[in-house]
């Protein structure tokens, strides 16, 4: 089990998309999602990759069948006092699953037939939203008209380091535990944040990539 990507959702004109831009980081690809009533954007680093998530349609994130993910009430965290953070895994065949409960989830978007692994815990808004990726391989394994240069451009590889830091009085789950265990996110205590540490090329210090709860 790795991590194979996370979201941060942000407001639609937010300025996040800028700022990144401003570091010399180019967008992999962007999409939206119908049904579910959100947008996004990409930024593909060697090993995962990084989603800029907004809901662009609340009508569509607060149906019944989008409902249960909470992206709406994730999407008013400074008001709701909610997670804005999700935490995607991918596995392969024969490799071990999340040690935690995990519900369906059908949305729209998805092909007939075909759902995502959500982890129950995550029906806590304070947590971050737990799921697997329907994907099963790194950025550099993509196909080439899908990574393109991934970051070479901004001199970046890999992300060496994830920190998910929550509230004191917030006690993680057992899929929290169990991504903690299996992959290569550390969970801290603090006010709400992630940090994304990503390596750059000619082995000078690491670009650090933050974003508050």
């Amino acid at each position: 089990m790795e991590l194979d990507h996370l979201f941060v959702l942000v407001d639609p004109r937010g300025p996040e998309l800028d700022d990144l831009r401003a570091l010399g980081l180019v967008e992999t690809y962007r999409r939206k999602h119908p049904g579910q009533g959100t947008e996004n954007v990409c930024f593909a680093f060697d090993n995962l990759y990084l989603e800029l998530l907004w809901v662009s349609d609340p009508q569509e994130a607060r149906s019944p069948s989008i409902a249960r993910t909470r992206l709406y009430e994730r999407s008013r965290w400074r008001t709701e006092g909610t997670c804005r953070f999700g935490i995607a895994w991918r596995e392969t065949d024969g490799e071990p699953t999340l040690a935690a409960p995990v519900w369906s989830y059908e949305p729209p978007y998805l092909p007939p037939g075909m759902s995502i692994a959500v982890a129950v815990d995550s029906d806590d808004p304070r947590m971050p939203l737990m799921f697997r990726s329907p994907g099963t391989s790194a950025p550099t394994d993509w196909p080439a008209e899908r990574r393109g240069e991934l970051q070479r451009g901004a001199g970046l590889g890999r992300v060496v380091a994830v920190s998910l830091t929550l509230p004191a009085d917030i006690a993680p789950g057992a899929a929290l535990r169990s991504l903690v265990a299996s992959t290569d996110l550390d969970l801290r205590v603090g006010p709400s944040s992630l940090v994304l540490e990503v390596e750059r090329r000619d082995a000078s210090a690491p670009l650090i990539l933050e974003w508050q709860g």
